[in-house]
């Protein structure tokens, strides 16, 4: 039919794939397709027949014979129900700020200094290119859309204040000079208050760098910008924009009025309101009192890891058999190892979901990505792995047409808990640019944005975890994480878990706790070297003589934290060689038991460490022993000295047997503090 002809059409470019390799039987999952290209197809579609179908109806119609039904049904019978929506052009320079852009705003004005929600970007040209040509190309684009133009500040509207967009028609678009050694100065903060919020800068005309302010763009800008510098390049005609930023948040802020949002504010209430869930907790990093992260990274790091093409293709092969997105699949993998990381049944997340579902915005530069929270629940024990992957499948379709409302709203009406973590997955589409004619001899890849980006002071969840695709359908895992809250094991382990979980694709049809998520060479490490019963101790050294090395070492950190009290390793050595040496004057010496009686106390720690130093054995007298019991042992040990903390009390019952007490309190731990010979070796 003439419908499947379109839809093949549409795919064709959508997928890169020659049109006569597209027939009425192909399946939109089987060509690569997932939720980034079914927005792209319905873009197409509404610009070709004017109606509005959204993502879950083409998931849900993946065939392209059952997509053209679905769409001539519409066309025939139910029109009015898929109408396209019409956005007018207000030729306004101010906007009121979209809910989106609110919450990076506000974040951005607190940490004002920060590059977090910098997005840089690097490209190599190829050879003999005409960087001149490249730069007319960025100056039209630039003056094309007006949103690289715009500045944000607060104003008053009817008695409250608001922010808004300003397009600043007199700033311009200017080109900066680098050297590969300095080119980590190219990204720095942005003030939102001037124009614009773009930064060019070229490497010796080999490199073209570009940083713009999450505010005004998202992961799609430079798949725009790419494609938009390509066509200028070849000499082909860019398609103008029917409206600008602007007229699409005008026309969100109308729609706002009209209580647009309540229905998808409903359908996450529904998801949250009845559900016992908690912030995600998994192992977090047991941190000393004096460490210290100032550096000039600040808190991020990385981890990352390459999934091996064997790997890649039982993905890739196992998506196609099964019909899933690829979404779908990774995020509930991720969900999985989450919860036997952290014990959690349910999982508390969040997604990014790219928001572009209207033709308007389809090559508009903006910031339209959505982040939206997400539960992904494991506690059915009798489901299979595959039903939970169709499951979320189905969950992530209602969410995707849920996506306008953003996060921070939710928080505010949902009164939801912040959540900690968020999932990405990457399509390649994103990345890469594979038109023949590209100016461009190497995409950016991962380690380029992370050397562009390595300077960020803050993470704006503990851990990102992202699946990127490949130009080659191959896979690859980065984890950006805040390393004052986890280890980089914990991170790296997640991610072999991950990985694990992947190979064990065979195993989908089995019940979901019987998948395996423990590589096969730690299970054996954990079973036989952790489990080992087999000990070799090195019984010839003594307590009291490593504690010196150590405080000698680290003489700074905190040994003690007791209430108020802190003690480091510096101060301890010296107060137990003080007591020691004291010990010693009352004639304590090797094989001498000496009892302390003692609150759980500093003093108790500073006690035992100087009887050891002073070649005693030092014997813990329960104070909440009876005082029969007490007078017992003393009379057994007959010591020559007993030290007390805060248990005068019992002192004074056993005062007549004239034992020498000491109360540890009272002793000056600031003279002969000096190192004490050791008398037990």
């Amino acid at each position: 039919t003439e419908i499947e002809k379109l839809i093949c059409r549409i795919y064709s470019e959508t997928f890169n794939i020659n049109e006569n390799e597209i027939g009425k039987m192909n399946d939109f999952y089987e060509l690569g397709g997932d939720s980034l290209n079914a927005i792209r197809v319905s873009s197409k579609i509404e610009k070709e027949l004017n109606i509005k179908i959204n993502i879950k109806d083409i998931l849900s119609n993946s065939v392209v014979c059952d997509l053209s039904k679905f769409i001539e049904n519409i066309l025939n019978n139910d029109k009015e129900n898929y109408e396209t929506e019409i956005i007018k052009k207000y030729n306004k320079k101010e906007f009121p700020i979209t809910s989106q852009q609110l919450g990076v705003y506000i974040d951005s004005i607190k940490n004002s200094n920060s590059i977090i929600y910098n997005i840089p970007y690097l490209y190599k040209f190829k050879r003999n290119i005409d960087v001149n040509k490249i730069k007319a190309a960025l100056i039209e684009m630039f003056n094309e859309q007006e949103i690289f133009k715009s500045k944000y500040n607060s104003k008053e509207i009817e008695g409250q204040t608001e922010v808004y967009g300003f397009i600043d028609d007199e700033c311009s678009l200017e080109f900066e000079e680098y050297t590969y050694e300095n080119a980590k100065s190219f990204v720095r903060p942005f003030d939102l208050s001037e124009a614009p919020l773009i930064r060019v800068g070229f490497i010796n005309d080999e490199i073209l760098l570009i940083d713009m302010h999450h505010i005004i763009s998202d992961g799609m800008t430079m798949s725009i910008i790419s494609k938009y510098l390509n066509n200028y390049y070849n000499d082909v005609t860019n398609e103008k924009l029917e409206i600008q930023f602007s007229d699409y948040a005008i026309n969100l802020n109308e729609k706002k009025k009209e209580f647009y949002f309540e229905k998808q504010i409903e359908f996450y209430r529904e998801i949250f309101e009845n559900e016992e869930y908690d912030v995600l907790n998994i192992p977090k990093k047991e941190k000393s009192l004096n460490e210290d992260y100032e550096d000039e990274n600040g808190n991020i790091a990385y981890c990352y890891e390459t999934i091996d093409n064997n790997t890649s293709e039982l993905i890739n092969n196992y998506i196609k058999n099964y019909g899933l997105s690829k979404t779908a699949f990774f995020l509930t993998i991720y969900g999985y190892v989450l919860s036997k990381y952290s014990g959690q049944d349910i999982i508390y997340s969040s997604i990014i979901g790219a928001n572009r579902n209207s033709r308007y915005i389809e090559n508009m530069i903006g910031m339209f990505v959505s982040t939206q929270p997400i539960l992904l629940k494991y506690k059915n024990e009798n489901e299979t792995f595959i039903e939970k992957m169709k499951q979320n499948m189905n969950y992530l379709m209602n969410i995707y047409s849920n996506q306008d409302v953003s996060f921070s709203q939710l928080i505010k009406e949902l009164k939801l808990e912040r959540v900690n973590n968020l999932f990405v997955y990457q399509p390649r589409e994103v990345l890469i640019n594979d038109d023949e004619g590209s100016i461009f001899s190497k995409n950016n890849s991962e380690e380029d944005i992370l050397n562009l980006g390595n300077k960020n002071n803050n993470t704006k969840f503990d851990f990102m975890f992202t699946v990127h695709e490949n130009k080659t359908q191959n896979y690859y895992i980065t984890v950006e994480y805040d390393k004052e809250i986890y280890e980089s094991t914990i991170m790296n382990n997640i991610i072999k878990s991950f990985i694990e979980v992947i190979k064990n694709v065979d195993s989908y049809n089995q019940k979901i706790n019987e998948i395996e998520y423990i590589p096969v060479n730690e299970k054996e490490r954990i079973l036989n070297e952790f489990n080992s019963d087999i000990n070799n101790y090195e019984c010839d050294k003594l307590y009291h003589v490593e504690f010196s090395k150590i405080a000698k070492q680290y003489p700074e950190r905190n040994a003690i934290v007791c209430n108020e009290v802190k003690i480091s390793y510096g101060q301890l050595e010296e107060m137990s060689n003080s007591l020691a040496h004291y010990l010693r004057e009352c004639g304590i010496t090797r094989n001498d038991i000496v009892p302390i009686i003692s609150e759980r106390s500093h003093y108790y720690i500073i006690g035992t460490l100087a009887i050891s130093k002073a070649g005693g054995a030092f014997l813990p007298v329960d104070k909440k022993l009876p005082i029969d019991r007490i007078e017992y042992i003393l009379e057994e040990v007959n010591p020559k000295i007993i030290l007390f903390y805060n248990t005068q009390y019992i002192i004074e019952q056993i005062g007549d047997k004239n034992y020498h007490t000491y109360n540890l309190e009272n002793h000056n731990y600031d003279i002969n503090n000096e190192y004490i010979d050791n008398i037990n070796e």
